[in-house]
């Protein structure tokens, strides 16, 4: 397969529509590619990049093989007898499907359930099927809670490991592909943007950690390499219930509901929490795409569930070493305002509804800032303020 061509004209002679997805094996055009001839040289259409992929003529012959379902092992020797050598054949396909799936013109199908599970992001049940029992341990280990897989999943991901990459499908779609040690974090990211993010415009998602005392939720925000996920990990030792690690989700009513991911710790908190927690450990390693490593731990029996009020929202800010913890008291000015700097609302804009959302919030909890250095002092810190002591 050649080059893309962006810019090449439009008149195409011989399409086969986008509609037609015949399968071959585990893989098929991707929702949106078409075949053409364009002036006699045969190209690839991708609706999702808006390109057109030139093919030289074994990589036609063998794209319109396929299309008529031809296994891969009859093309191979169609390829020896069109004068291509035997490795020149193997390679030949290899490199064209290659090539293909990294640019998303063919995806792999995934029909089985053997590697599956489902989850609920939102409001949606989202069933996730892998082509393989690591790529399926690698993306559960980002969620809460799973279930068997539902027939009635509303969305529907399908995850192919190839080599050391790993491709996620979504409605016939390449979405996203990473190294399958990437997987984990770059999937949670996507979902957070594509699923949480396109929610009931009236809610606000918020950058903060929430625990359950009693029936009501702390909730901490802070700034990345603050140490909001190990103070969350020492206040779940402390026996405070798991609402969320880094996003809650405020409704309209003011309640809130943390997304279904389990605490992310990075390499420079492992050490902090192995004391209370000991699997940090044992747990996968996953790299983010920033390069940070990190690991996901299972809080399932922590978790407090169904929608709680806020009590108390506190912004961490860290210190030098030997400095005690202090709270500082927030006017509601003062909180509406880093919760703002902290929040986005569901489609980008905060409306006027959500903004009331947010002062309802601010008005009914009690604010401050944390300063402090160790997590062990602001636990404590934390624990005399939910018990009433400050």
């Amino acid at each position: 397969m050649r080059r893309s061509r962006s810019n090449l004209p439009f008149t195409m002679n011989i399409v086969v529509p986008s509609r037609f997805q015949p399968s071959f094996g585990s893989l098929r055009p991707a929702a949106g590619t078409s075949f053409a001839l364009i002036n006699q040289i045969p190209v690839l259409f991708s609706d999702d990049e808006q390109k057109l992929f030139e093919l030289n003529d074994v990589a036609a012959f063998i794209w319109c093989s396929m299309q008529n379902a031809v296994p891969l092992e009859t093309i191979s020797d169609q390829l020896v007898n069109r004068g291509l050598s035997s490795t020149g054949a193997r390679e030949s396909l290899r490199d064209a499907l290659n090539q293909w799936l990294g640019a998303g013109l063919i995806v792999p199908h995934i029909d089985t359930l053997d590697f599956a599970f489902c989850t609920v992001v939102g409001q949606r049940l989202v069933q996730i099927r892998a082509s393989d029992a690591r790529v399926l341990d690698h993306l559960r280990s980002i969620f809460i809670a799973t279930t068997a897989p539902k027939a009635d999943a509303e969305t529907i991901f399908a995850v192919h490991r190839a080599g050391s990459t790993s491709i996620v499908i979504h409605e016939g779609r390449k979405v996203l592909s990473c190294g399958t040690n990437e997987l984990a974090p770059t999937f949670k990211a996507y979902i957070t943007e594509q699923l949480l993010l396109t929610g009931d415009t009236r809610n606000v998602v918020f950058h903060a950690a929430a625990v359950v005392s009693g029936d009501r939720a702390l909730l901490i925000s802070a700034p990345p390499g603050t140490g909001k996920s190990t103070l969350t990990m020492h206040l779940l030792n402390a026996d405070f219930g798991y609402a969320a690690d880094d996003i809650v989700i405020i409704g309209p009513d003011g309640a809130i509901q943390g997304a279904p991911f389990a605490p992310t710790l990075k390499s420079a908190s492992w050490s902090l929490v192995s004391g209370f927690r000991p699997d940090v450990y044992s747990v996968t390693i996953h790299n983010r795409l920033d390069g940070q490593a990190v690991r996901y731990l299972n809080v399932e029996a922590d978790v407090y569930k169904g929608p709680i009020r806020v009590n108390w929202i506190v912004f961490l800010e860290r210190t030098s070493g030997g400095t005690p913890p202090t709270l500082r008291a927030l006017s509601e000015l003062d909180t509406i305002r880093r919760i703002v700097g902290a929040s986005f609302a569901t489609h980008g804009k905060l409306t006027t509804e959500s903004f009331h959302t947010l002062k309802k919030v601010a008005s009914e909890a009690r604010s401050f800032v944390l300063r402090y250095a160790e997590a062990e002092g602001a636990t404590n810190k934390l624990i005399e303020l939910c018990n009433g002591k400050l």
